[in-house]
């Protein structure tokens, strides 16, 4: 067991939770299951979490010199089904950024590499979620790339490759065709860039007013 942090409630933030001690029940190559018991900085009312840490995740979207978006089909185990997805996975201490992490992941996956005029560009992060996890997932988009190599998969990996043209992504999205929280948070970073998706957000939000 880890020594306890701080329980002094003087300088934590209104509404927290202040950890007094830290046990790690599983340790696995992907992730770490951590309980924390922790009290209230209001009352001090006991209560503990359970909190899965793992290192920080990337994904990236690939644009070919045709105007096709690169997505990697493969079977999820947690819902029992195949999902469609950009290429991503989790940050290695090798890689000497996470830029190179998503590179990396998409050579990996799919056998694509960036041309020598390709641009690769960063889309920002998010917290897959925050109540129950600590990592983040890093976001970029990257073109053009080509096949110019084999997929070289994980053991645990299965995975198809899939082009679709960009005019088709938009209604892949309606349809639930691309249904991962992760993905369409990368599509949604690239689109809120532009002005005029701001204002479209905007319009539609003003509607329940």
């Amino acid at each position: 067991m880890n020594s306890p942090q701080d329980s002094s409630n003087q300088s934590a933030p209104k509404n927290s939770w202040i950890c007094q001690s830290e046990k790690t029940l599983i340790s696995s190559p992907v992730l770490d299951v951590v309980e924390q018991k922790c009290i209230s900085s209001e009352d001090e009312r006991e209560f503990t979490f359970y909190i899965l840490k793992s290192h920080d995740w990337c994904n990236v979207i690939p644009i070919t010199e045709d105007g096709k978006v690169v997505l990697v089909k493969q079977y999820r185990i947690g819902i029992a089904e195949h999902t469609h997805e950009i290429p991503g996975g989790v940050t290695d201490p090798l890689d000497p950024h996470i830029q190179a992490t998503a590179l990396r992941e998409l050579e990996e996956e799919t056998g694509y590499t960036p041309l020598a005029n390709a641009q690769i560009k960063s889309l920002g992060w998010s917290y897959p979620n925050p109540a129950i996890q600590d990592n983040r997932c890093f976001s970029f988009i990257v073109g053009p790339v080509e096949n110019s190599k084999n997929q070289n998969l994980d053991p645990g990996e299965m995975i198809e490759v899939i082009e679709v043209p960009i005019k088709e992504i938009p209604e892949w999205i309606k349809q639930g065709k691309m249904n991962h929280a992760l993905i369409l948070n990368a599509f949604l970073q690239l689109l809120i860039r532009e002005p005029q998706a701001e204002s479209i957000l905007i319009k539609q939000l003003k509607q329940f007013t």
